[in-house]
């Protein structure tokens, strides 16, 4: 958790430095303030990186190379194979192809990671695995009896996966820590959108209908995603990160069924929740989270902070205001992010 919440922090640096110098409006032409840990501004004067910039105009892809792999990808190869690969090229690569050769290894992933978690789903691998110490790593892998499910564990894990337990269940998911770990080969963009991505599969957000990470930790994953497609509105990767930006936000106003915002008995919200919403409203005033948060603020100061109402027997009940704005979250928060080229 230290780990992920160190990396995002530094994400959200980097980004501070990109906003600095990327115009980025809103649907309407609005000015979008870049999600920032602080209010305080970096006084360097070197120019920092865009997305524009991340690649030179004159760098193409290797096409021989990259069509290559994309065939490996396509071609259903066993993902230890394919990754092996992966490593074997992606060091030689310019970082345009590099972001290429990272999107083939995430469209097999796509493809096979349904196939690869029903292998997982025998009553007798789920035993073995409960067995063994958590997190599971390589090392125990090499120490399980049985050998169909010690491959089946060691193929997984070298093909660039990482098992993650819910529910008492073990599964596998892509271990983007292993794909940012080649950050450094690829652009800009790419670079900060696996090291998202990588915060979430290191420490998911939510887990069996609650939030196991803290709020403050939600926040700014919340303003690390909006910043990126700020920053960055053209990306390839722009969709997907703008799914988690809503999803975060999401969370974020509304709560989950295991770790409400508001007082189950009275149905007010939470203390310690309005402090981190009051935090929220005066440090990124200028986000997208920031002034969304401040309309569900306003919204609750004419109810008393009341989240819902008790209805004339005990019941839960809406309040319209607050369920309207509920239900305007997504469609609110999309109309207020940049509008891309593409």
């Amino acid at each position: 958790m230290i780990k992920s919440q160190i990396r995002l922090k530094a994400t959200l640096s980097a980004l501070i430095l990109l906003s600095l110098v990327v115009s980025a409006c809103g649907a309407k032409g609005k000015s979008i303030e870049s999600p920032s840990p602080s209010s305080s501004s970096s006084s360097s004067t070197t120019p920092a990186p865009t997305e524009s910039s991340s690649a030179s105009p004159s760098e193409t892809p290797n096409v021989s190379i990259l069509k290559q792999f994309q065939e490996q990808a396509m071609a259903g190869q066993p993902a230890d194979e394919l990754f092996a690969s992966f490593k074997q090229i992606i060091g030689d690569a310019q970082p345009a192809e590099a972001d290429e050769i990272v999107r083939a290894l995430e469209a097999f992933y796509e493809k096979n990671l349904p196939d690869a978690g029903k292998k997982f789903e025998a009553d007798n691998v789920q035993q073995v695995l409960t067995a063994l110490k958590w997190p599971i790593s390589e090392e125990q892998a090499a120490s399980i009896k049985v050998d169909t499910i010690k491959r089946l564990v060691q193929e997984t894990l070298g093909g660039g996966y990482k098992l993650e337990t819910a529910e008492g269940f073990i599964f596998p998911i892509v271990d983007y820590g292993k794909l940012l770990s080649y950050g450094d080969r690829v652009t800009t963009p790419m670079k900060t959108y696996l090291d998202l991505m990588a915060t979430e599969s290191e420490s998911a957000s939510a887990e069996d209908g609650g939030l196991i990470i803290t709020l403050d930790e939600l926040s700014s994953r919340t303003l690390a995603a909006e910043s990126y497609v700020v920053n960055f509105p053209d990306s390839p990767e722009r969709s997907r990160v703008e799914g988690q930006f809503i999803n975060y936000l999401s969370m974020y106003l509304v709560g989950l069924d295991n770790t409400p915002i508001f007082d189950y008995d009275t149905f007010v919200l939470l203390p310690a929740v309005k402090k981190q919403y009051e935090q929220m409203v005066a440090s990124h005033a200028g986000t997208i989270t920031g002034q969304m948060t401040k309309q569900l603020l306003d919204v609750l100061g004419k109810s008393g902070d009341a989240v819902f109402v008790k209805n004339k027997n005990g019941e839960q009940t809406d309040i319209p205001a607050v369920k309207q704005f509920r239900d305007q979250i997504e469609s609110n928060a999309r109309s207020k992010l940049p509008v891309g080229k593409k």
